[in-house]
């Protein structure tokens, strides 16, 4: 035989080095065995001839596996492979440790075990090995960058228990950087944000006890289980838990420590009332038809209800009495009932052409206030509204205000002879108003009023207040609570009726979710995230200012997940305006080495909050080693009026300006951030602002849009909400007047202008923004000959929300900014290969 020259064998053996990358897997952290109990009988026959197999004892439950006879100890596999020195057959151990990657890799974790086994990957089934002989096992996994979790639960045979793993992946992720190691510390994942357990609360009349409820989403198909806990603060325990699944609407009672909820059968509801300390129930009312909401009157002798009356639908054929005729449910009403607690009879209170809505019951439930709307194009922003009080006895009306241009929410103050109004700057014309001359006000900058009943003079207690106004409060002790968007974080503030002005209340959190204030006692309980905490429970004492935690549902899991430093950076645009912003850092992150940049503005006129998580999850691109760049640029709310205004007639001037200069900037202050590799992504708003900003500038190499506007026109008619919400973006311009805002700063007509590349996503179902804004777009630029993809996600709507969806729609995001800022396609590649077409 002619033997190969040497040389060429050299070649052939480099080539084979380079084709497979393999990590070998010797540390491991084990479990003390634990013995398994074959069930009785278990060498008899069954009736199919068989006996029971010792590998079914995988699904045992005679072991608590997060019990405290479990013993840990790290161990590391000897070169006889011997993991497990032992002699009995049928013991359960526990095996587990950690594999590191940091990028996206398709690679077989390769095991040689001789045990019975189910094999986990980040706490999912991925193989079971029915088999106790020494044999190979090899599973294929697609992984993304992070630290991956391997366990392995064995069922040993009569000798020692032997182990050799490793992990190989092809020379595809030759760039890849993988270890193995016994670190549990991670980096923060969409599994992480999607399966979650989430909990809101609410505190009874006398401040004593607050009712949680908890939601669970686990199992990795996103379905969820709900349950409520009662919890007493003075003991500091649960004293009741309620798991019935079929019940709904489970609040406290006004003015009594008591639950009420409803439970439908067969399209009717039933409303109880439950006292919590003697365990009784009473049904108040039942046989309700279409009920939708309902609320207990402060006295608690009766109960406003809303229903819901689905119209007919019209054929075929469908004359359009409106713009907003175009919505399939503009034409369902809802009407005010009234149930008497003590007989259970029902009164209709209301009915009419117009849904009515129930504002406030007074607090000695002899009024309520009642608003309807109606649409109206005579001008902006195209509905009036009425506000009415009724009388409860006699069901008379008394108008507080008609057609009103900018409707408003009425709440009673404590005595009942004023109202707490909240609405725009113009809700009553120019009392609230507070801007530069030539600026019109943002109507989406919600403002605070106090209304006399009496002499209907109106106060405006928010005009100087930069923050946006949220929720508000009037306690019984005369306090104004409120919480507000203010810049990036969402506080609480306290109005002082002799200063006029609002006092921050310190929260231990960065952005307030949800709180609810006890009736006769200062105290409060509230909800919250801040940048890398995921939501909290405490309870606030009004009067101290001081918070005390709850609960936290997440603290284990998040107990090894570690995330970047963050910090703000701000920087002052051309008219001399500062423009806040902050930046988040990789967890890992080295100062010496340069980082991909994505850079991420508002969707809307909402500045981009510090909230936790979320439908852009910064923390998950961080911890893909990207440096992120968020800001907020002209026209956000929280910022003061005469910032919001600027969002007013300001589609494709300010905000662009402000963010291709302060991206500039960003990357000039920082030598860490790759200037060749710097992408932007934006939705909705921030959609239209991605798809033209990239006819602006080249400094994004990449840009992805979710749900973007390509033509103002178009959207402005075609959408849902169209030409409601650009009567407040667009006030008083439109495509016959304004051309240079509808057709010069629509991305589709600069679609020649394009730069570099840019990702259209966009639900099929989307109802705000309609998928033609995107499908337009990617047809101009496809034709045009530019680097554009697009991705259509099925039967979603504005918000992509469908569990399976969402994840596929994130790892589309983050593929995408991988291909074009890392140089590293195989995910995207792996999602949506090539097809000759």
């Amino acid at each position: 035989m002619k033997k190969l020259p040497l040389m060429l064998v050299l070649i052939i053996l480099v080539q084979l080095s380079w084709a497979q990358e393999s990590v070998q897997i010797n540390k491991w952290k084990i479990t003390n065995p634990q013995k398994i109990n074959m069930p009785a009988f278990s060498d008899v026959k069954n009736i199919d001839g068989k006996t029971f197999e010792a590998s079914k004892l995988l699904n045992t439950t005679q072991v608590d596996l997060s019990g405290e006879s479990l013993i840990w100890k790290n161990i590391e596999v000897s070169t006889d492979s011997i993991v497990l020195n032992q002699s009995t057959k049928n013991n359960l151990v526990l095996l587990s440790t950690y594999l590191s990657l940091d990028q996206w890799t398709q690679g077989s974790l390769n095991l040689n075990i001789n045990a019975y086994c189910e094999i986990f990957v980040d706490n999912k089934l991925v193989k079971t090995k029915s088999s106790a002989e020494l044999s190979d096992t090899k599973i294929e996994l697609d992984l993304q960058s992070g630290n991956h979790e391997i366990t392995i639960k064995a069922i040993t045979r009569d000798t020692n228990l032997k182990l050799v793993a490793n992990f190989d992946y092809s020379e595809d992720f030759a760039s890849c950087n993988a270890t193995a190691s016994l670190n549990p510390e991670k980096f923060f994942t969409i599994d992480d944000l999607m399966n979650s357990k989430d909990a809101s609360a609410s505190i009874s009349a006398s401040g004593k006890y607050i009712l949680i409820n908890y939601t669970e989403r686990a199992g990795n198909k996103g379905k969820s289980k709900t349950y409520s806990a009662i919890y007493d603060l003075a003991k500091q325990k649960n004293i009741t838990v309620l798991r019935n699944k079929n019940i709904a609407n489970v609040s406290w009672l006004p003015r009594t420590d008591r639950l009420t909820y409803s439970v439908n059968f067969e399209k009717k509801a039933e409303i109880f009332v439950y006292d919590i300390i003697s365990g009784i129930e009473k049904s108040i009312a039942n046989e309700i038809e279409n009920l939708y909401w309902y609320t207990w009157s402060p006295n608690e002798n009766y109960i406003i209800y809303t229903d819901k009356i689905t119209a007919e639908k019209p054929g075929n054929l469908k004359r359009i009495y409106g713009n907003d005729d175009r919505l399939p449910y503009f034409r369902d009403r809802s009407y005010l009932h009234k149930i008497d607690v003590q007989s259970g009879n029902v009164t209709q209170l209301t009915s009419g052409n117009l849904t009515s809505s129930l504002n406030d019951i007074k607090p000695d439930g002899s009024k309520i206030l009642i608003s309807t709307s109606r649409m109206d194009y005579s001008e902006v922003p195209f509905s009036k509204q009425n506000l009415y009080e009724m009388d409860i006895h006699t069901n008379e009306l008394t108008v507080i205000w008609e057609n009103k241009i900018y409707e408003a929410y009425a709440s009673y103050s404590p005595n009942g002879d004023k109202l707490l109004v909240q609405g725009g700057s113009e809700c009553f014309g120019d009392i609230g108003v507070n801007i530069s001359e030539g600026r019109i006000p943002n109507s989406y900058d919600s403002q605070l009023y106090i209304y006399d009943l009496a002499s209907k003079k109106v106060e405006s207690i928010s005009k100087d207040f930069d923050p946006s106004i949220g929720n508000a409060y009037w306690s019984k002790d005369n306090q104004i609570y409120v919480s507000t968007t203010d810049r990036d974080y969402k506080n609480l503030y306290q109005y002082n009726f002799k200063t006029k002005a609002f006092a921050k209340i310190n929260l231990q959190v960065e952005v307030l979710s949800s709180i609810n204030y006890a009736y006769e006692k200062a105290v409060a309980v509230y909800t919250g995230t801040s940048i890398s905490t995921p939501k909290k429970l405490y309870t606030l004492d009004l009067k101290k200012g001081t918070s005390t935690l709850l609960e936290f549902p997440e603290e284990e899991k998040f107990a090894n997940i570690k995330f970047g430093k963050t910090e703000p950076w701000n920087f002052t645009n051309k008219s001399g305006t500062t423009i806040y912003g902050r930046v988040y850092y990789p967890p890992n992150y080295d100062a010496t080495k340069k980082y991909p940049v994505i850079v991420n503005f508002y969707g809307g006129t909402s500045p981009i909050g510090r909230s936790f998580g979320g439908r852009y999850p910064i923390n998950i691109w961080t911890a893909g080693n990207y440096i992120v760049y968020v800001l907020q640029p002209s026209g956000a709310t929280g910022f003061g009026q005469d910032f919001s205004a600027l969002h007013v007639n300001g589609w494709g001037f300010d905000a662009i300006d402000d963010i291709i200069v302060g991206t500039n900037k960003f990357l000039e202050a920082h030598p860490n951030a790759d200037v060749e590799n710097v992408g932007c992504i934006g939705a909705s708003y921030g959609g239209y602002t991605t798809m033209l900003i990239q006819t602006r500038t080249d400094i994004f190499k990449t840009a992805i849009s979710h749900a973007g506007i390509s033509s103002l026109t178009s959207y402005w008619g075609e959408g849902y909400w169209g030409y409601t919400y650009n009567a407040g973006a667009a006030r008083n311009s439109y495509p016959w007047d304004r051309k240079d805002i509808y057709v010069e700063n629509s991305p589709i007509y600069n679609a020649d202008k394009f730069q570099n590349s840019i990702l259209l996503l966009h639900g099929t179902a989307d109802t705000n923004v309609p998928v033609g804004e995107s499908l337009q777009y990617y047809a101009a630029l496809k034709i045009l000959g530019k680097d554009v993809e697009m991705v259509l996600v099925d039967n979603q709507d504005h918000w992509i929300l469908d569990y399976k969806k969402r994840i596929e729609w994130h790892y589309t995001i983050m593929s995408w900014f991988d291909k074009k800022l890392k140089n590293q396609s195989q995910q995207w590649d792996n999602l949506y290969p090539e097809k000759n077409l």
